[in-house]
């Protein structure tokens, strides 16, 4: 049975099911935003060892990930399976994006691990920020084209978008609350950084919604719509 670490915590896999799966059945964090339908990129992880026990890398996570990211070994969780019985290891980006925002702006001095950037952690966590608003901009247009190639060839049905917009609908509000519990009660001063970074966040909802509007026609996430989902509160509270 494969061993897999994800940010950090070990679990216990199994052969031929995907990271995203295994993640979900041990109710380990690993996002999916869009139910796992390759609609979303919710669910990138970096894979930090065990590349060689996933399967090859195919033609959604190609649409979605930038060559770059593709060489650093960046994978979507929905996308892949676990084909050998080895250890993998991961970090989900997320939990990369957690951990930079902590060492740029919550933790001690003493406690930051170095950093090679000329800014220190503050420049190593807005040159992340900046890449990855880059790449999700970059990759939109090949990633809507890939959704509606799979429409068109009977990969993406209107069963499997209509599971996307319902778990986008389940998932959307409480990843609001989350961001809203993480950035509250944070310094002043942070504040506006913690706001910017919820208006990247939204963006990156607000994109995958569209994909899936772009993909149906508008009429499964306008349904969605309908049926109550609100907006995703994501500003922070004032103390």
């Amino acid at each position: 049975m494969p061993k897999l670490e994800i940010n950090g915590a070990s679990f216990d896999a199994v052969v031929d099911e995907s990271l995203l799966g295994a993640a979900r059945r041990h109710k380990a964090h690993i996002g999916y935003v869009c139910g796992g339908h390759g609609l979303c990129q919710t669910c990138e992880v970096i894979i930090e060892s065990g590349m060689e026990a996933l399967s090859p890398m195919n033609d959604v996570e190609k649409a979605w990930l930038t060559a770059e990211k593709q060489q650093k070994g960046h994978r979507l969780a929905c996308q892949v399976q676990i084909v050998k019985n080895m250890p993998i290891k991961l970090t989900t980006r997320a939990e990369k994006a957690r951990r930079l925002f902590n060492n740029a702006f919550v933790a001690k001095k003493e406690t930051l691990p170095p950093t090679s950037h000329p800014q220190g952690h503050v420049g190593e966590f807005f040159t992340f920020l900046g890449m990855e608003t880059l790449a999700h901009v970059a990759g939109a247009p090949m990633a809507l084209g890939n959704a509606i190639g799979r429409i068109i060839d009977g990969r993406l049905t209107l069963n499997s978008i209509n599971d996307a917009v319902s778990a986008w609908s389940e998932r959307a509000p409480e990843i609001g609350e989350i961001i809203n519990k993480t950035i509250n009660g944070l310094p002043d001063a942070v504040a506006p950084v913690a706001n910017a970074i919820a208006d990247v966040t939204k963006g990156v909802i607000d994109a995958a919604t569209n994909i899936i509007k772009s993909a149906t026609g508008g009429g499964a996430a306008e349904g969605a719509a309908k049926d109550g989902v609100k907006p995703v509160p994501i500003k922070v509270e004032k103390a």
